[in-house]
């Protein structure tokens, strides 16, 4: 998606701030992509910028994690299916471990069977939110049995379009839990929202996901 498309996007669903990278960190060179998602940012202060790291390409030090958290990015994103890499590789562990210094949060790709259980894994030591992206109804028992256990967990919402599940982690959970995805831009920004609009949330719990849990993070980032 054009920066231009994302900001008439944003307008038209009225959308105040945006978490955003460019693809490409994740499908070609993670340093370029986040220069490109830094420059972005600058131009236009609606959008929140989010890092990202391949472990697979990885080699760097404690200092090297710090310099790119240095530059303005509050939020790192990661991408294991995308990139060809598993949540439990110890790759992946070094660069949290340096993360877990800065308390950054964290937020990972977790579509498949057995990933939102890998993540709660390593969240289980991370001293900060680390939120289950690309969460389904195939994988969401699993994501849930997870967030129960550690309170550190959150589930973002673009994957979860089936009627009720929203209700039933903000019952089980907590709504306070839970963070507004968009899925753009390969999933629709309307239909992302309309989810949300149209569940049975009371409207203090709709406001809570579609921007106050995830204020909140980054206040504290």
């Amino acid at each position: 998606m054009s920066v231009e498309r994302l900001v008439r996007d944003m307008d038209e669903y009225r959308i105040a701030a945006s978490l955003t990278l460019s693809t490409i960190g994740i499908f070609h060179n993670y340093a370029a992509g986040n220069a490109a998602t830094l420059q972005t940012a600058k131009a236009n202060n609606r959008m929140v910028p989010m890092a990202t790291v391949n472990p697979k390409d990885y080699f760097g030090s404690a200092t090297d994690i710090q310099a790119i958290r240095k530059q303005g990015f509050r939020v790192f994103k990661f991408f294991p299916a995308e990139q060809g890499w598993t949540i439990d590789s110890a790759a992946f562990g070094e660069v949290l471990k340096q993360l877990a210094t800065l308390k950054v949060p964290v937020m990972i790709n977790t579509a498949h069977a057995g990933e939102p259980s890998s993540a709660g894994g390593i969240a289980s030591s991370y001293p900060a939110p680390v939120v289950l992206c690309s969460v389904s109804p195939a994988t969401l028992s699993e994501a849930v049995a997870v967030m129960a256990e550690l309170p550190n967990v959150m589930i973002e919402t673009h994957e979860l379009h089936v009627p009720g599940a929203l209700e039933m982690v903000a019952s089980r959970i907590g709504a306070d839990r839970i963070v507004f995805g968009s899925g753009a831009p390969r999933c629709s920004i309307a239909a992302s929202l309309q989810y949300v609009f149209s569940s049975e949330l009371s409207d203090e719990d709709k406001q809570r996901v579609l921007g106050g849990n995830i204020k909140r993070i980054l206040e504290a980032a």
